[in-house]
């Protein structure tokens, strides 16, 4: 029981962190019977603190919705991790092209009739 109520995230990924708490889960709480509440709190306060925020701004109540989006938040499609250098990159998303302002266009003079 102490270890599963000093257990955290750290350095692991998301899906480590859900297979380790699940396992005190199963081991812990057939001995001491907490609310699925109790249990989400314990879940959310060992996450780092940008899983945990995002948690909380969506209104998650249910431990597997959290359990399936922190996995989602943490895979290798939201941020590549050089473990190397312990660099975080984001991803690349380029921002939209500035709409041409009216100086910028030119419009000729005179038409000329284009028949066809």
């Amino acid at each position: 029981m102490d270890n599963w109520h000093q257990y955290t995230q750290a350095n692991k990924s998301a899906k480590k962190y859900v297979e380790k708490f699940d396992e005190f889960l199963i081991k812990c709480n057939t001995l001491h019977r907490e609310s699925e509440a109790q249990i989400l709190f314990r879940f959310k306060a060992g996450l780092r603190d940008n899983l945990r925020t995002e948690l909380l701004a969506r209104g998650v109540n249910e431990l597997e919705a959290a359990y399936a989006l922190v996995q989602d938040l943490d895979s290798p499609l939201e941020s590549i991790t050089f473990k190397s250098h312990g660099y975080r990159a984001s991803v690349f998303r380029p921002s939209p092209s500035p709409q041409p302002s009216q100086s910028n266009i030119q419009i000729p003079s005179h038409r000329n009739d284009i028949k066809g």
